[in-house]
């Protein structure tokens, strides 16, 4: 058996000002970092000393940190981690875009894969991308072993799906610094929990009120997060 726990990033700056990061965007606030140690308190106590990948952006890059000193160990950072290339949306206000190009805008929010469009990565280019990144590191893993995967909520939920074959949007939101954990088992492949906030106080669990997430009628929503 080997285990991927996916974590999505603590709280940004620009999922509180609602502005599309894709792969841009700036560092933690003050509750990202108190959500980062919360969930190095869980991963050190759960799986010491377990190898850490993470994205190379920076509100990654922060929360692994954060990680790392938990456990004692270094990240290898991965470029394939990193969250969706949102194209020409990235670094807008979702209230901009909307406002300034509301037909594709409208599709988005309908559930149809416009970010081609805009010159960003399509689903299916995000999902071929992430497979092969977890399929990486997995291979990287002895038998018996988890690592600590620290990326974006694009990542987690296009990459869950494509990893586990799900044909159609079946998983919801994934919450700052939630954990979903991946195990591959006898050729098998098993999401053993799905965007777990369980070690998170209750006044840490970020609301999606505060990420700049549209609301999405057809499949969860995930702009740049």
């Amino acid at each position: 058996m080997k285990r991927l726990v996916l974590v999505r990033h603590g709280q940004s700056t620009w999922n509180v000002e609602r502005r599309v990061q894709g792969q841009s965007g700036t560092g933690l606030t003050d509750l990202g970092r108190e959500q980062a140690k919360a969930v190095a308190v869980r991963v050190a106590d759960q799986y010491p000393r377990a190898p850490v990948w993470t994205s190379d952006l920076q509100r990654c890059l922060e929360t692994a940190e954060v990680i790392e000193d938990a456990l004692g160990v270094g990240a290898v950072e991965h470029v394939g981690l990193r969250e969706r290339d949102f194209g020409d949306w990235t670094g807008r206000l979702v209230t901009e875009i909307a406002e300034a190009d509301k037909e594709r805008f409208s599709r988005w929010a309908n559930g149809e894969d416009v970010i081609g469009e805009v010159g960003g990565e399509s689903s299916d280019v995000l999902g071929d991308r992430v497979e092969e990144t977890i399929e990486a590191i997995l291979a990287d893993l002895a038998h018996g072993a988890t690592a600590i995967v620290v990326t974006h909520g694009g990542p987690v939920w296009h990459g869950t799906h494509r990893w586990l074959e799900l044909g159609e949007p079946s998983l919801g939101g994934v919450a700052n610094c939630s954990m979903t954990d991946l195990v591959e088992w006898d050729h098998r492949r098993f999401c053993d929990q799905w965007n777990s906030t369980g070690h998170l106080p209750a006044e840490l669990v970020t609301t999606r009120k505060a990420e700049e997430k549209p609301r999405r009628r057809v499949q969860p929503p995930s702009v740049g997060t």
